[in-house]
C-alpha cells in the first residue's frame, strides 16, 4: 500500500500543475474561438452552430473510447496521444482564415474536430483520476484542484484579450490571433509533460461486453447516475440554448472592446477560484446531492442579468454571481458521478455521458439559433433565448435533479442550511462574501 501512496500522492499534485496549463490552453484558445468566427465573418445561426455542432461532433466521439482503452491498456498513454492531436488541431483552425469559400462551415468543423480530440480521453482521464482520488477527498481535492485551474483561465484569458486589443488597434488583429493560438499550443504542451509522468494504477477492462446505448438509455431511469446524466442532459439544453449569443451581444451589439470583453467574461473565473474550495467541503460534509440541488436552483437565474442591463460593471457583477453557482454545480455533479459508478464502468458511463450531453446541447444550440431567425418586432432574440434558457433550467431541475438520491452517508443538515453569509476579510474589491455552512447538529450530536 505504501508503494501505491508514494506515487499516487506524486501524480495528485502532477495533476494540479497539468490542470493549470491545460486551462491556459483554453483561456488563450477555446475562449477566443467565438471572437475568432465573429472575426471571420460568422452570423448569429453560424454562431449558434459553432456553439452547440462541436460539442456533438465531441459526444459522438466518444463511442471510440472504450475500444480505445482495450487497444491501448495505459491510459496515461492514451490521454497523452489525444492531447497530441489535440495541439495540432489548433494549426488548421488558425488558418481558417485562408479559405476562400465555405470558410466558418470548414472553422466550425475543425472546431468539432479540436473538441473531439480532447473528447475521446475525457472519460479515460475521468477514469484515472477516479482511481487516484480517494473517496472521501473528492469534494476537497477536485475543489482546490479547480481553484487552481480558474487561475489559469483566468490569468490566459487576460494576457489574451489585452493582446487582442493591442494587435487590433494596430490593425493587425489576424497576428493577434495567432499569437494567442500559439500560447495555447504552448501552455498544453506543458500540460503534456506533467501527464506523461502520472502514475497509473493497473485497470482492468471487463472482459464481457458493455451495455450498448440503446440498452444504456433504456436504464437511465430506473438508476440512480441515469437521473444525474438525464439532469446534467437537460441542464446542457438549457445552456447551449444561450451559450452562442453572449459574445455576439458584447462584440456586435454592445461595441465591447476586448478589453471589456475580458474584463466582463473574468468576473466568472474570480468567483470560481474564491469559491471551489468551499463547494468542495460542502460536497464532502453534506453530500454531493444537497450541492448539486441548491446549485441547481441558483444556475437558473444567471441569465437575467443580460436581459435588463448592457452595463459591463453590472454584468461583470453578474458573471461574479454565475461564477460562484456554477462552481458548485461542477464540483457536485462530478463527484456524484464517480460515487455513482465503479471503477470498471467510469470510462464508459462518462462516454455515454457526454454523448448525451452533446446532443441535448446540439438541440439547446439549433433552438436558440432557430430563435434567432425568426424576425418579428414585438420579439426581441436576445432577451427570447436568455429567458427561455432559465426556465429550462428550472424545469431540468424539477423533471430529473430532485429525484437524485445521496449515496454517501452523512450528518443531519439541510440544503437551506447552505447560505451566504458576508464575513470580514476583504479584497481588493472590498468586502466580499464568503459560502459557509450554518450547519444544525442533530439531536443526537446536541446531547
Amino acid at each position: 500500500m505504501a508503494h501505491f501512496n508514494q506515487p499516487r500522492v506524486k501524480s495528485l499534485l502532477y495533476s494540479i500543475y497539468d490542470g493549470f496549463f491545460y486551462s491556459c490552453m483554453v483561456g488563450f484558445g477555446e475562449t477566443y474561438f467565438s471572437a475568432y468566427a465573429l472575426f471571420l465573418g460568422a452570423n448569429n445561426f453560424q454562431m449558434g452552430v459553432l456553439t452547440s455542432l462541436p460539442p456533438f461532433l465531441a459526444g459522438l466521439s466518444q463511442f471510440s473510447t472504450v475500444n480505445l482503452m482495450k487497444a491501448i491498456p495505459s491510459r496515461r498513454k492514451l490521454v497523452c496521444l489525444g492531447v497530441l492531436v489535440q495541439i495540432l488541431s489548433f494549426v488548421p483552425l488558425y488558418l481558417a482564415y485562408s479559405f476562400s469559400t465555405l470558410r466558418i462551415e470548414l472553422y466550425i468543423l475543425l472546431v468539432g474536430f479540436y473538441f473531439s480530440t480532447g473528447a475521446v480521453i475525457g472519460p479515460v482521464w475521468n477514469s484515472w483520476m477516479g482511481d487516484l482520488v480517494k473517496y472521501s477527498q473528492r469534494g476537497v481535492y477536485f475543489g482546490r484542484r479547480n481553484r487552481v485551474l480558474t487561475v489559469g483561465t483566468f490569468l490566459a484569458m487576460t494576457i489574451a484579450g489585452l493582446c487582442l486589443r493591442h494587435f487590433k488597434d494596430i490593425n493587425m488583429e489576424l497576428k493577434g490571433f495567432a499569437v494567442i493560438f500559439l500560447l495555447a499550443i504552448s501552455s498544453r504542451l506543458t500540460s503534456f509533460y506533467f501527464l506523461s509522468i502520472k502514475f497509473d494504477p493497473p485497470i482492468s477492462i471487463p472482459e464481457k461486453s458493455s451495455p450498448g446505448f440503446l440498452e444504456f438509455l433504456k436504464e437511465l431511469p430506473k438508476r440512480n447516475q441515469g437521473m444525474l446524466i438525464l439532469y446534467m442532459s437537460a441542464v446542457n439544453l438549457a445552456v447551449y440554448t444561450a451559450a452562442a449569443f453572449f459574445t455576439p451581444l458584447m462584440l456586435k451589439e454592445l461595441k465591447f472592446n476586448y478589453g471589456t470583453y475580458t474584463f466582463v467574461v473574468a468576473g466568472t473565473a474570480i468567483t470560481k477560484f474564491l469559491t471551489y474550495s468551499i463547494w468542495g467541503e460542502c460536497v464532502d460534509k453534506l453530500g454531493p446531492r444537497r450541492v448539486i440541488l441548491t446549485s441547481g436552483i441558483l444556475i437558473s437565474f444567471t441569465t437575467l442579468p443580460w436581459i435588463f442591463t448592457g452595463n459591463p460593471t453590472y454584468l461583470f457583477l453578474s458573471q461574479c454571481y454565475t461564477g460562484i453557482v456554477w462552481a458548485g454545480y461542477e464540483v457536485s455533479t462530478f463527484t456524484f458521478l464517480l460515487d455513482a459508478t465503479e471503477p470498471s464502468e467510469r470510462a464508459q458511463i462518462s462516454s455515454y455521458l457526454n454523448i448525451l450531453m452533446g446532443i441535448f446541447g446540439l438541440f439547446g444550440g439549433l433552438l436558440g439559433g432557430g430563435l434567432f431567425a425568426i424576425r418579428h418586432p414585438a420579439l426581441n432574440p436576445y432577451m427570447t433565448v436568455f429567458a427561455l434558457s432559465g426556465a429550462l433550467r428550472i424545469l431540468a431541475l424539477l423533471s430529473f435533479g430532485l429525484h437524485l438520491k445521496e449515496i454517501r452517508v452523512i450528518s443531519a443538515v439541510k440544503a437551506r442550511d447552505i447560505l451566504f453569509k458576508s464575513t470580514g476579510f476583504k479584497s481588493a474589491m472590498g468586502m466580499t462574501s464568503r459560502l459557509i455552512i450554518l450547519g444544525r447538529r442533530s439531536r443526537r450530536g446536541a446531547k
